[in-house]
C-alpha cells in the first residue's frame, strides 16, 4: 500500500547545465565495437571501378560512397574555390521597369549549406584530381554527445612513410584541423556531427593507409572531449502539518489471529504523540507507476507542528 500527494508545477524544478567529458584512444580498441571510431578512405573513382572497394571497420561503405557523401555534404560550395563559390541569393520586389527593380538581402551567399563552424571565411580544399582520396575519422554519438569541444581533439600517427616524425593533428577551434607548428590546414572537423576529414598533404592517405595495414592501428591515438546537457531535476516533495500522521508499515500490526491477516494496530501507534518516520520516497507517473526512488540517508520524523519538506534530485 501506498500514500499518494499530487506535484503542482512550483514543486518541480528543471535545470540544465553542461558536462564535459574527456576521452583518449590508442591502438586496436579504437575501431573495436566498445569504442567504435570509424576510419574511412575516400577515393574519387566511378562507382563500377574495380577500384571502388569497401571502406571502414565497424560500418563498412565504398570508397565512392565516401568521396561523394562528403563532397555532397560538406564541400559543395568549395569545389571551384577554396573560400567557397557564391550564388545570387538577392530578392527583387519589381518595379514597373527592370531599372526600377529594387533588390534586397545579401546579394551574394553561399550556394549550400555546408554546415561552417565560425562567422569567420573558412577555406577549405577539394581533391578532384581523378583517383584522389580522402580520410575520414567518424566518432560515434555516444561518444561525442552533442559535440565535440572546440580545441580538443588530436590525433596522432607514426605509422606514415610521408612523415618521418610522425603526424600530430589537432582542430584550431574555428572547424580546421592543423598539422605543424606552422599551423598548415590539412582538413576540417564538424564538431555537431562527430566528423573529421582530410583532404591534403599526406594526410588525405592515412586512411587508405590504415585500411590496408590494420595493424598501423597500433601506431595511432585520438583525444578530445564531448560535450553534453544534462538536466538536473528536483523535485520538492512536502509534507504539511496534518498529512501522513499514520503508517502503512505492517510491522506496526498485532500479530495475525488464526491465520488471517490482522488490521489492528499497537496501542502506541494511535496515541496522538506517535509520529511516523520518512525513510524513502517513491516518485510515480500517471498511471501510478513507480519510476524513481530516492532514499534517505536516516530515518526522517514527520513533524506534527510545521511542515516537513524533502527534495529528490536526479540527473537525466
Amino acid at each position: 500500500m501506498s500514500a499518494f500527494k499530487q506535484f503542482t508545477t512550483k514543486d518541480v524544478t528543471i535545470t540544465p547545465f553542461i558536462a564535459d567529458k574527456g576521452f583518449s584512444y590508442t591502438g586496436n580498441p579504437i575501431t573495436g565495437s566498445t569504442v567504435g571510431i570509424n576510419i574511412y578512405q575516400g577515393k574519387n573513382v566511378d562507382y563500377t571501378s574495380s577500384l571502388n572497394v569497401q571502406t571502414g571497420f565497424e560500418y563498412s561503405s565504398s570508397l565512392n560512397s565516401i568521396y561523394n557523401s562528403v563532397k555532397q555534404l560538406y564541400y559543395t560550395n568549395y569545389i571551384s574555390s577554396s573560400t567557397g563559390d557564391q550564388g545570387i541569393t538577392a530578392s527583387v520586389l519589381p518595379g514597373t521597369t527592370r531599372e526600377n527593380d529594387v533588390y534586397y538581402g545579401p546579394i551574394e551567399a553561399p550556394r549550400y549549406d555546408n554546415y561552417l563552424q565560425s562567422s569567420l571565411e573558412q577555406k577549405r580544399y577539394w581533391p578532384t584530381g581523378s583517383e584522389e582520396n580522402i580520410t575520414v575519422f567518424a566518432i560515434p554519438t555516444q561518444l561525442f554527445g552533442e559535440k565535440i569541444v572546440p580545441t580538443t581533439f588530436e590525433f596522432g600517427y607514426t605509422g606514415s612513410v610521408n612523415f618521418v616524425n610522425g603526424v600530430f593533428l589537432q582542430d584550431d577551434g574555428d572547424g580546421n584541423i592543423i598539422s605543424g607548428s606552422d599551423e598548415t590546414v590539412v582538413g576540417q572537423i564538424f564538431y555537431s556531427h562527430g566528423i573529421v576529414i582530410l583532404t591534403t598533404m599526406s594526410c588525405q592517405t592515412i586512411g587508405e593507409d590504415i585500411n590496408q595495414t590494420p595493424a598501423l592501428l597500433l601506431e595511432t591515438d585520438f583525444r578530445f572531449s564531448s560535450s553534453l546537457t544534462i538536466y538536473e531535476q528536483q523535485y520538492k516533495c512536502t509534507i504539511l502539518e496534518n498529512e501522513f500522521g499514520s503508517s502503512l508499515n505492517p510491522s506496526l500490526l498485532t500479530s495475525s489471529v488464526d491465520g488471517e491477516a490482522n488490521t489492528v494496530y499497537y496501542p502506541f501507534v494511535t496515541s496522538s504523540f506517535f509520529t511516523p518516520y520518512v525513510t524513502q520516497v517513491g516518485l510515480y507517473n500517471e498511471n501510478t507507476e513507480l519510476v524513481a526512488v530516492g532514499k534517505l540517508s536516516f530515518p526522517v520524523p514527520i513533524s506534527q507542528y510545521t511542515d516537513t519538506t524533502i527534495n529528490v534530485n536526479f540527473d537525466v
